[in-house]
């Protein structure tokens, strides 16, 4: 029996058993290959081969989230692919042994690029043919858009996962139709269900080897380095510096300048992150440096080594997936989403948080600089021993609920699923 080659025109029939064109570009994997056993598909010798579609390799969560699952497949024996325009986190990528296809999806303004979207397409069916793609895993909508009209005229499955609540869902039914869609928390999937999207909940994933507690010498040292008094109250804000979450840093800023004036002079703010407000951010740091003549709030830009700098704080503000990673790290939270404000982040509130993404996807409570203000001071007044069960209670939520490995496996079954159920739907257009 004769079947059409995935990752090939319409016209183009290959005996059923997979034929290899050229090798697949060197990468060690630890686990031995994940492998296909179904009456269409003969058992493969090579790993499944998943083409990863990212708009840009910027720094953010959805950007971390696919890197660390990357490289948990990688791990459990996925060949994974990447394409994106280029970035940050291009280098950690490439180190993982990801082949990288630099496409331009968006222009610098993160908006499509409209006048190079058939070649960017193009570009897209060449990568899958070339590098014998099984199925197109999706996160953003304008890189996505095209990659799932790529992925069907290669006559490949599509995964699309959604990420938050900014997606436009005029767009999110069009890809229901065509590809199969993830979310990751339930409040997003509430919402995607009364749109009438159907959706399968794949949390985030945290790798504790990656995000854990430096110890106290190399801490003490990295503040140094930053210029950091010893004394000093370290307060971090992480998060992509656009839209609602920039507007969240501008008052972070304006609350811990307030909090300096009321006595707690010794308190500094990192602020870690980039985006389309950054620049008025930057404006607002040296007006308010201007003003006393002195330097508390520390921009660092976007950074790889995000572990280090939720180690030297001392409270963390976030949301999502900011907010694991701080906790995978032992530090205090206090989450303060887009959608809502959840503050301090204890045992009594693991499952609003996990519900509403640390307020960032759906909650009751609006953000206020005087709620802000209130949980900051709560925290920096706090016990040591109310402190250290806070943290200790926290990293014991993430490890036990959001461990990369379960992640990876979640993907894989939809991965495999997607694929099996592609092959029926061919077999049975015959």
């Amino acid at each position: 029996m004769l079947k059409k080659k995935r990752g090939t025109p319409k016209n183009t029939i290959i005996p059923r058993k997979r034929r290899q064109t050229s090798k697949p570009k060197s990468v060690i994997h630890a686990s031995p290959p994940v492998t296909i056993k179904t009456p269409l598909l003969i058992n493969r010798s090579v790993p499944m081969r998943i083409l990863m579609v990212l708009d840009q390799l910027n720094i953010g969560g959805t950007e971390t989230y696919t890197l660390s699952v990357t490289r948990e497949l990688i791990k459990k024996g996925v060949f994974v692919v990447i394409a994106c325009k280029k970035g940050k986190l291009r280098e950690h990528f490439l180190g993982l042994g990801c082949p990288v296809y630099e496409i331009d999806f968006v222009l610098d303004n993160y908006e499509l690029d409209y006048q190079n979207q058939n070649k960017n397409l193009e570009l897209l069916k060449s990568v899958i043919s070339s590098e014998q793609i099984d199925l197109v895993h999706c996160h953003q909508v304008p890189s996505g858009s095209l990659a799932l009209l790529a992925a069907k005229q290669m006559h490949i499955p599509c995964v699309f996962t959604v990420h938050g609540t900014y997606y436009d869902m005029d767009i999110l039914e069009s890809l229901q139709r065509g590809s199969t869609i993830t979310c990751v928390s339930p409040s997003i999937k509430r919402l995607l269900l009364s749109k009438g999207i159907d959706t399968k909940v794949i949390s985030n994933g945290i790798d504790n080897h990656e995000y854990h507690k430096y110890g106290p010498a190399y801490l003490q040292h990295f503040r140094t380095k930053l210029g950091l008094p010893r004394d000093a109250i370290v307060v971090l804000y992480a998060g992509r510096l656009s839209w609602e979450k920039g507007e969240i840093c501008e008052e972070i800023i304006h609350t811990v300048d307030s909090l300096r004036k009321d006595g707690y002079s010794n308190l500094h703010l990192i602020i870690a992150g980039g985006g389309n407000k950054q620049q008025d951010i930057l404006k607002l740091i040296d007006k308010k440096h201007r003003l006393i003549n002195e330097h508390f709030i520390h921009y660092v830009g976007e950074i790889t080594n995000m572990g280090v700098y939720y180690s030297i704080s001392d409270c963390v503000i976030g949301t999502g997936r900011v907010a694991l990673e701080a906790m995978s790290c032992e530090r205090p939270v206090i989450a303060v989403g887009t959608k809502g404000f959840l503050g301090i982040v204890n045992p009594d509130k693991y499952e609003k948080a996990w519900d509403s993404w640390f307020g960032d996807h759906d909650d009751d409570n609006k953000y206020s600089r005087a709620m802000l203000t209130f949980h900051l001071m709560k925290l920096i007044t706090m016990e040591a021993n109310e402190k250290s069960y806070l943290v200790h209670s926290g990293k014991q939520f993430v490890t036990q609920r959001f461990p990369i490995s379960q992640t990876a496996e979640s993907l894989m079954s939809i991965y495999l699923r997607s694929i099996i159920e592609d092959d029926y739907n061919y077999i049975a257009q015959q």
